[in-house]
């Protein structure tokens, strides 16, 4: 959004009633700016009559307030109490229009709610501005200023495409496909993925391939020909990219969203993107380490990513301009504080000092200066001699995501160290942030990790966890808050209430899916309206069925209804359901076959 605003007063016809112009352009009628807020006031009243009667009425721009006075004015006139809120575009333009223009009083009766107009990321806005205007509750009315449509383009875009994803979009009506791999740290991610996307209520399916991993491992039986192998791994990875578009035909999602190495040939992206299916890769990996990004970033429509700078520039070299950052987060269903002490698992996974992974060449170097504490070292691949073997629990096997949880839980230190293949112990480089920093302190367990480049604006050192720069200032650190039990928890639950709050799945998806809808807008909307049946057509056809037809009525202030908007607009609702309501849900939970029944 541009922030380089000039303005400019103009005198009109009416003395008291001036105009005024944003970047050359006039906001309102230099000749009678009243009659003109009077004219427009009286086409929103018509629009009123026509459409239905609003819960509220959204006008993008304030101007000098004249069009909404008189709105207001004729609203009172037909003893119509409906709500007038505003949003005004620019922060400049909104203190410019309190110190020039008499709208005090206007300002104690109205909502106004003020973009940020040096936005530098509208899609992680979009979430808080849809927030801010309660845009999911009751029916609502967008108008605007039309000066304003031609000011400020990009933030009257933004905000009427919210609007219009918020009346037609549900959750339910909205069919996602998450494809997960054969192995890997993404498949536990696209599982948690998965279990958000439930919890916000949509239409999701997983396709899990993990089960085709044993004769991916067995491959190497059948020949010691390396090529060989690689072309019977090949054949395998092709098999599962047949089986994934035979899912899809069968039932045709909306979006299918594939975890990182998840089967995604080009034939199978092109086919997807042939049936009108948009499709979106996570891509949960270091660019550097694992480079087969450049064979699919540019077929999908979006790609995701847990780092930026330069993988941004990598991706532009290659012509793709579909990227997003998109950094990890956690579960909190899954990922929480043990409220209720088992002595037994205390006993187990409890110490000290822990560390929970895979071990990789820095962190065998790294925690064998670490074998003079109490240091628990939990996960497969290390492949180590005497003392530090003698840390490695339940014979280095991989631990469970739930026996992860407990080690957080009751370990007094959390070490979380960055796996690298190529650093001596530390990366002094390292961007992204790993899944354990999340999962740890959504475990309200205390964390000391690796300083980390977009650390910065996700979490504060020193309050929700503690970064290490050497080994030596890691066990400084071991030794100070293993002393100060009371620090240590301080900062613990600090790190809880920061990772509940900004960094969930759920906030993730949404996100995404804001990039998502406000991009295909169009294309979207048309597809889900096409799945309503229109609203009018119902009310005639259920007219010999009182309950169904008063149900049914709720929603007449819509154009269009689905199966799915119906379920959940029951389910928000309270006291004992009517059968109409129960064959409702019970139909709308036979369809999706996630929807779990309650109360009937």
């Amino acid at each position: 959004m541009n922030n380089n605003i000039g303005f400019e007063i103009i005198e009109t016809k009416i003395a008291s009633a001036p105009s005024f112009k944003i970047n050359g352009i006039t906001v309102h009628s230099v000749y009678d700016p009243l009659s003109e807020a009077r004219k427009w006031a009286a086409q929103i009243i018509n629009r009123i009559e026509n459409e239905g009667m609003p819960d509220k009425i959204i006008v993008f721009g304030l101007g000098a307030g004249y069009h909404i006075k008189a709105l207001a004015d004729l609203l009172k006139k037909q003893e119509n109490t409906i709500k007038i809120e505003a949003v005004e575009p620019s922060e400049k333009s909104f203190n410019f229009i309190k110190s020039n223009f008499n709208v005090s009083e206007l300002l104690k009766a109205l909502k106004i709610t003020v973009l940020d107009s040096a936005c530098k990321n509208v899609y992680a806005d979009a979430s808080s501005i849809s927030q801010e205007l309660e845009l999911d509750k009751g029916s609502i009315l967008f108008c605007e200023l039309p000066s304003y449509r031609k000011i400020f383009p990009e933030a009257y875009g933004l905000t009427y495409k919210l609007y219009g994803i918020n009346q037609f979009f549900t959750p339910s009506s909205f069919k996602i496909l998450v494809v997960q791999p054969m192995y890997g740290g993404s498949s536990t991610i696209g599982n948690y993925l998965h279990s958000a996307l439930l919890g916000l209520g949509y239409d999701v399916k997983i396709l899990d391939f993990s089960k085709f991993y044993d004769a991916y491992k067995y491959m190497g039986e059948f020949t010691p020909n390396e090529d060989h192998v690689n072309s019977l791994k090949q054949s395998l990875f092709n098999l599962m990219s047949e089986a994934l578009l035979s899912s899809v035909f069968n039932e045709p999602p909306d979006l299918v969203i594939f975890m990182a190495q998840s089967p995604a040939s080009e034939r199978t992206l092109l086919k997807l993107k042939s049936m009108g299916i948009k499709t979106a890769y996570w891509f949960v990996e270091d660019f550097r380490t694992l480079t087969y990004w450049n064979t699919i970033a540019g077929n999908v429509d979006y790609f995701f990513t847990i780092q930026k700078d330069d993988f941004f520039t990598e991706l532009k070299n290659i012509g793709a301009n579909n990227f997003h950052y998109l950094p990890l987060a956690c579960l909190p269903d899954f990922h929480k504080k043990i409220t209720e002490i088992n002595e037994e698992d205390r006993i187990k996974y409890g110490s000290d000092v822990s560390f929970a992974g895979a071990g990789y060449y820095n962190r065998k170097n790294v925690f064998a200066q670490l074998i003079d504490f109490n240091f628990k070292i939990w996960g497969s691949d290390w492949h180590v001699g005497l003392p530090l073997s003698l840390l490695i629990q339940d014979g280095g096997k991989r631990f469970t995501e739930e026996e992860a949880v407990k080690i957080y839980n009751y370990s007094k230190i959390n070490i979380n160290l960055h796996s690298s293949m190529w650093h001596w112990d530390i990366n002094p480089n390292g961007d992204f942030l790993n899944p354990r920093v999340y999962e740890i302190l959504a475990c309200g367990g205390f964390q000391l990790v690796d300083r980390r480049r977009y650390m910065e604006g996700l979490f504060e050192d020193g309050k929700d966890l503690v970064v290490f720069e050497t080994v030596d200032d890691l066990r400084k650190k071991i030794k100070y808050y293993l002393a100060n039990e009371e620090e240590r928890s301080a900062i613990a639950a600090h790190g809880r209430e920061t990772v509940l709050k900004n960094h969930t799945y759920e906030r993730r998806i949404r996100e995404m899916m804001n990039i998502i809808l406000l991009d295909s807008y169009e294309q979207i909307k048309s597809k889900i309206e096409t799945r309503k049946q229109n609203i009018s057509e119902l009310l005639k056809e259920t007219e010999g069925n009182k309950e169904l037809h008063d149900l049914i009525m709720q929603f007449s202030g819509k154009k269009s209804i689905s199966i799915g908007d119906m379920a959940e607009s029951i389910k928000r609702g309270k006291g004992r359901l009517s059968k109409s309501e129960a064959m409702i849900l019970m139909l709308w939970a036979i369809k999706s076959k996630l929807v779990k029944l309650q109360g009937l």
